[in-house]
């Protein structure tokens, strides 16, 4: 439950203060700490054999996504999930292997409320654990900001 943002590919430097280093997931966060961490948009595309969702970093506070010369656009909010990653849903869920991704043309930006969890307990066939999963019998609500810095 979320906003996709997509800027230029130049904006590919990621700075959070969340939980991390790696990505987290509801059902995956036992090994996080809460900190300050940077890396390259490249960076949060996992190596799984098959391109699927993946780089989502848990219970951010603030994120930036910046050029080299450190302009871009500073996201804040109340334990946001947030990701910034070189492709699309669209382009991640249609590539079968990573050799069928197409050249990066930018950076795509996920400030989300909540995703649910990755599953997989018992290898890849187990759905998310319940308690993982987005409550949409009532009304959701999301607020964060940004501006350019």
């Amino acid at each position: 439950f979320g906003v996709l943002f997509q800027l230029d590919a130049d904006y590919d430097r990621v700075r959070w203060f969340g939980q991390g280093p790696e990505e987290t997931y509801a059902d995956k966060l036992a090994g996080s700490k809460l900190g300050i961490y940077e890396n390259r948009v490249e960076d949060n595309m996992a190596g799984y054999l098959v391109p699927q969702e993946c780089g989502n970093k848990m219970g951010v506070y603030s994120a930036s996504v910046t050029d080299e010369r450190g302009r871009g656009l500073l996201f804040a909010g109340e334990r946001m999930n947030f990701s910034a990653l070189p492709y699309t849903p669209h382009e991640i869920d249609n590539a079968n292997h990573a050799f069928e991704l197409p050249r990066r043309h930018y950076t795509v930006i996920r400030a989300a409320s909540g995703q649910m969890g990755v599953g997989g307990d018992d290898s890849w066939g187990a759905l998310p654990q319940p308690e993982t999963l987005l409550d949409v019998r009532g009304k959701m609500v999301f607020s964060f900001y940004f501006k350019g810095i």
